[in-house]
């Protein structure tokens, strides 16, 4: 692997934004004087296609080219782009997702260099764009949950309404019965309590009747049992 280091500073430089051609001239010119072997090739070539992948940096990063005076940085740039009624205080992400560009790019051309105002304004142009879309989404979306329940109440059945109307006569009708139910159970309970009952009524009434004896005096002797005096005889 001692034959990659002619080859690691390039990956840990800036990318460039030199003409393709003359990029490419540099590297079969250090190939040539390196002399790698196949897995060095094998490795150079993978790392240096995955530098085409970009990830995310903060807004607050500044522009490589100042678009203006007061426009030197991503969040300014973008604050351009948006619509004038767009808050960008309420709905600002955090950071910005650039388009991929990689170590030597041909889309300029081949004999021109790389435009880095133009990929950074593309850049911030498709910020603005997912940001206005997700906006409308999510205004679209508000207004279908809201008149949702209005059109569930206009396309509801004839069927279904006198549906609805019945139970809601016989939820009536029920109330109305308990309430009766209750007002004869505390109407009952309180005649009840106003008189006595039956058995007490009885039970008062009725006399026991108390026995009576004749009593018989002893001085009194019996004219049945006492004997007859003897008669004279003359």
């Amino acid at each position: 692997m001692w034959c990659t280091r002619w080859f690691l500073p390039l990956l840990l430089l800036p990318l460039p934004t030199a003409q393709p051609y003359f990029l490419v001239l540099f590297l079969f010119s250090l190939a040539l004087h390196a002399k790698p072997c196949f897995y060095c090739i094998v490795l150079l070539g993978a790392l240096f296609l995955s530098s085409c992948y970009w990830q995310s940096f903060p807004l607050e990063t500044r522009l490589s080219i100042p678009w203006s005076s007061t426009i030197t940085t991503f969040y300014d740039a973008l604050n351009v782009t948006l619509p004038p009624n767009f808050d960008l205080r309420e709905h600002t992400p955090p950071i910005i997702r650039v388009n991929d560009r990689c170590w030597c790019d041909f889309t300029s051309g081949v004999f021109e260099s790389y435009d880095m105002q133009k990929w950074e304004r593309e850049s911030v142009e498709r910020l603005a764009a997912d940001m206005v879309q997700q906006m409308k989404d999510r205004a679209e979306k508000l207004t279908a949950e809201e008149e949702l329940p209005n059109a569930e109440e206009e396309t509801s059945s004839p069927e279904e309404t006198h549906l609805s109307a019945i139970h809601r006569t016989v939820h009536v009708i029920s109330t109305q019965k308990s309430t009766l139910s209750a007002l004869r159970s505390m109407f009952g309970q309180t005649e009840a309590q106003a008189s006595p009952s039956i058995t007490d009524t009885e039970l008062s009434t009725t006399t026991i009747p108390t026995p009576t004896t004749t009593l018989v005096s002893s001085s009194k002797p019996s004219l049945m049992s006492s004997p007859l005096p003897p008669s004279s005889t003359t």
